[in-house]
């Protein structure tokens, strides 16, 4: 059995059509996505984790990691969907900063957005007899990709849950740092790292990304991991069609 799988910050929405006609095309049969949004927080004008399973026909699951008191129209956090024919058998949300409601959403504000908590969603699959967790994570922002303090001390809580699993696991998502830090670092020692195997030096599509001082170069910043008892094939960077400010990854695992 060959389950296709991709991982892609959608950037709330940004290029909706393109990225429907895309996952459609390619019959992925699992998808880690986040910034999916909803209120102010879609750029498609509607709530994408509705829309998704609406036109693509997926079940889905949602974690947000903070809500707005007055506005609960709007959000944005992880969505992993699945195809129909599939079940998971237990869901974990694991919060790497505590949820909160906060006031109002302040655009372009670098230090609230970096306060904004962040959490993981964990799914676990079971695929004949052999169980599976993917999880789905957006890690702390911040405006350089460097460590500070407050990343690492998310980032290790992620990685000190990871090391309770007993089943194999894929982990995802934008990590908003880069391969040489201590959080990727920590994980790599637990599993694949298949981004740094396949020497991809740049997760940011420069046609999208506002921050156009970071190119030519780019930077590395979405990762997908598996265990190394799983078999995978096919990993590759999805740099074309314009999806969102990031690329995506994608991954056949063999099961």
């Amino acid at each position: 059995m060959t389950i296709r799988f991709l991982q892609l910050n959608i950037q709330g929405g940004r290029m909706f059509e393109e990225i429907i006609s895309y996952i459609k095309d390619n019959d992925f049969d699992i998808l880690h996505l986040q910034e999916v949004g909803a209120g102010r927080l879609s750029r498609s004008g509607f709530d994408n984790f509705s829309e998704i399973k609406k036109r693509l026909g997926y079940k889905g699951e949602l974690a947000l990691p903070w809500d707005i008191k007055n506005d609960k129209q709007t959000y944005t956090g992880n969505a992993t969907f699945y195809k129909s024919t599939f079940d998971y058998a237990k869901k974990e949300v694991v919060s790497l900063k505590s949820f909160c409601s906060i006031e109002k959403y302040i655009e372009n504000n670098d230090q609230f957005i970096k306060d904004l908590p962040k959490n993981a969603l964990a799914l676990q699959f079971v695929f004949g007899t052999q169980p599976i967790w993917f999880i789905n994570t957006h890690l702390a922002w911040g405006p350089n990709p460097k460590d500070e303090p407050y990343k690492v001390e998310q980032g290790l809580k992620l990685r000190d849950y990871l090391a309770t699993l007993t089943e194999p696991f894929v982990l995802s998502g934008d990590f908003n740092v880069v391969k040489s830090s201590a959080v990727v670092k920590a994980i790599d020692e637990l599993a694949v790292n298949h981004a740094v195997e396949a020497h991809i030096t740049n997760t940011l599509n420069p046609r999208l990304h506002r921050a156009k001082q970071l190119f030519p170069a780019g930077l590395a910043v979405d990762f997908i991991y598996t265990t190394k008892d799983l078999q995978t094939s096919g990993f590759d960077l999805v740099d074309t069609p314009d999806l969102s400010d990031h690329f995506g990854l994608r991954i056949d695992l063999k099961i």
